[in-house]
């Protein structure tokens, strides 16, 4: 009896399904498989005057930081124009958009943290009494990073109530494990910033800035000062506010 010889119908099965060309994937599939990539690695720094992210953007972390809010202080406009023009020759010198004095540093919240953090700080904070802050001085500063130098205005009085609301917002970055404030923090309000580190060069340049800073405060010495009446926490979009005891 011979033997019984099997033809080979998965090849060319396989034959014929790869002989026909494929068909596109719909791009609703595309984009529901592409989208954790794409929020992953979208930045375009040219979307924000050349700035880069600190924090790559990961779906489920929430950029977070605590701060007191300012508002536009008298001829700070006036005052930046002066300092561009003195730096001309070393960087293009732009205003800083969203004026505050940071009180933690900028952190990564999960988002099942968001709720519990807020009410965390809100608790802690509800005691702290409203102080105001006076300028004296200029200074420049460069991020973490090293992609960003600032000018700012030092704090002179205000700083023992600033590290009052630090403390207490220490204790609650560490109920989440997240780093405290810096150990020893130079309180100041960045008004101006241009890209890279360039703190050398301007740093040479600081007294100067200084003399005319001093001009100005002479001539209305009763302008520079911030009276904080609450707080802030921006984490990703969301934006919450926390008023301090009158």
């Amino acid at each position: 009896m011979k033997p019984t010889i099997l033809r080979p119908v998965f090849c060319e099965a396989h034959s014929l399904f790869t002989s026909y060309p494929r068909l596109p994937l719909p791009p609703a599939l595309r984009l529901l498989y592409n989208k954790d990539e794409q929020e992953r690695t979208d930045d375009d720094p040219s979307l924000h005057e050349g700035r880069v992210r600190s924090f790559p953007h990961e779906r489920g972390n929430w950029v977070t930081f605590v701060y007191i809010p300012c508002d536009p202080l008298p001829l700070l406009h006036t005052l930046l124009e002066v300092f561009c023009n003195l730096l001309e020759s070393i960087a293009v010198l732009k205003p800083v958009s969203d004026l505050h004095i940071s009180l933690t540093q900028t952190v990564v919240l999960r988002h099942h943290w968001i709720d519990p953090f807020v009410d965390s700080v809100s608790e802690k904070v509800k005691e702290l009494p409203r102080f105001r802050i006076t300028f004296d001085s200029v200074n420049v500063y460069c991020n973490e990073a090293k992609t960003r130098t600032f000018i700012g205005l030092t704090v002179s009085s205000g700083a023992d109530a600033l590290m009052s609301a630090i403390r207490v917002l220490d204790e609650c970055l560490s109920e989440f494990k997240l780093p405290a404030f810096y150990e020893d923090p130079s309180f100041h309000l960045s008004i101006g910033w241009c890209l890279g580190d360039l703190t050398e060069p301007i740093s040479t340049l600081v007294p100067q800035l200084d003399v005319v800073f001093q001009q100005f405060r002479q001539a209305q010495p009763d302008k520079w000062h911030i009276d904080v009446e609450k707080i802030m926490c921006k984490t990703g979009n969301k934006y919450f506010t926390f008023q301090l005891q009158s």
